[in-house]
């Protein structure tokens, strides 16, 4: 076993906090994740691309800033504690480009202020949320570590090391003194210097409550835009056609052998209220992949099916009229019940649905009714 698993445990944290992270990791799921980047204007292995130059000037003339590492560590401390989480600031350092070979992309010691996260109300999305952010902003890895579990290294940008979507496992953390998070010759340096206490989202005051709700909603968009617009998921539209048609599923309270699903009916239920939030143009919503269906939405319903024609789909991830680009704001992107209703609106002159992808599932959205028959077990 090579010193990158072994000696990721060794902090240099007072005993206090060294006691305290090491409750919270036994009781809840954790993390450790920055937005800081060393050389923030290197795009290259981004999975997430901000705006470009030309739009970070126009935010510029509105008063805003452009990308900064602090700006960017304040929204995502925002956002974790808008979601809930704990969070707790502790000083690092890391070898960014470890393991690179590119005269351009030279492997330096770079220090940042990074966040120790709890997941306090056990919210089932906290992992592939810390994962969201560390591709959001562009980092090399997010350090998860699930409940009681060892600890492991996930890769959220394409670089060299640990890869995209890149696991290595790290072991139990134990504390030390040494304050090497891995070997400088064998493993990725890190090295963790003090902690304070935890913070949550009630300890803030009423006005930056409000602020951090406006940035984490944000950032949430973002996010899903990252996976809308950038591709993440890998699945086209393509490969769930077959012979010119695509199954669709569907899931719903009723015994029938057939139904009629309508979007007339979209937003009465919780997770489409959700999905409402993003846009109020109407549309219906179809699984494409059983394996991503979610437990609340199957929880008491029947599954029902139908074919429908791969061609009336707009897939927003081929994007084959350029209606991403055409429409997305150039300062502000995709907003909410705007840019996205605009987009829907748009689509369903020519087609009758669209297909695309959220940070858990690809789908299909139509927007015409449609009958559907009753799967039997």
């Amino acid at each position: 076993m090579s010193n990158i698993h072994k000696n990721w445990r060794e902090f240099l944290i007072n005993e206090g906090g060294l006691n305290k992270i090491r409750q919270d990791m036994s009781d809840y799921d954790t993390a450790f994740i920055t937005a800081f980047r060393g050389d923030i204007n290197d795009k290259s292995v981004c999975v997430y691309v901000p705006p470009s130059e030309e739009e970070l000037s126009e935010r510029d003339k509105m008063g805003k800033r452009g990308e900064s590492n602090k700006r960017n560590n304040k929204e995502l401390s925002a956002f974790l504690l808008s979601q809930g989480y704990g969070i707790k600031n502790v000083q690092g350092s890391y070898i960014e480009n470890f393991g690179s070979v590119d005269p351009e992309k030279i492997p330096r010691e770079v220090k940042e202020a990074s966040f120790f996260v709890t997941n306090l109300n056990n919210d089932p999305e906290f992992i592939e949320q810390i994962i969201n952010l560390g591709k959001r902003y562009c980092q090399d890895s997010v350090i998860i570590v699930p409940k009681g579990e060892e600890a492991y290294i996930y890769g959220t940008n394409k670089g060299k090391y640990p890869g995209l979507d890149q696991e290595e496992t790290l072991g139990k953390f134990m504390g030390g003194e040494t304050g090497e998070f891995m070997s400088r010759k064998g493993g990725r340096p890190f090295v963790m210097k003090e902690a304070e206490e935890t913070k949550t989202y009630e300890d803030l005051p009423g006005k930056q409550r409000q602020a951090a709700k406006s940035i984490a909603q944000r950032v949430d968009r973002e996010i899903n835009e990252m996976h809308m617009v950038y591709n993440i998921n890998e699945a086209e539209l393509a490969s769930y056609d077959h012979d010119g048609t695509v199954t669709l599923y569907h899931y719903a309270p009723v015994e029938g052998g057939e139904i009629e699903v309508d979007p007339a009916q979209f937003g009465k239920q919780s997770y489409s209220r959700r999905e409402k939030e993003r846009s109020t143009y109407p549309r219906s919503f179809f699984y494409v992949n059983l394996d991503q269906a979610e437990s609340e939405v199957k929880s008491g319903k029947y599954l029902f099916s139908l074919e429908f024609p791969t061609d009336k789909l707009y897939s927003l991830k081929e994007d084959p009229n350029g209606l991403m680009k055409s429409l997305r704001h150039p300062v502000y992107g995709f907003r909410n019940d705007i840019e996205w209703t605009e987009l829907f609106k748009t689509i369903h002159e020519d087609y009758l649905g669209a297909y695309y992808s959220t940070p858990n599932m690809d789908l299909v959205v139509l927007f015409e009714p449609v009958k559907a028959n009753k799967v039997e077990k």
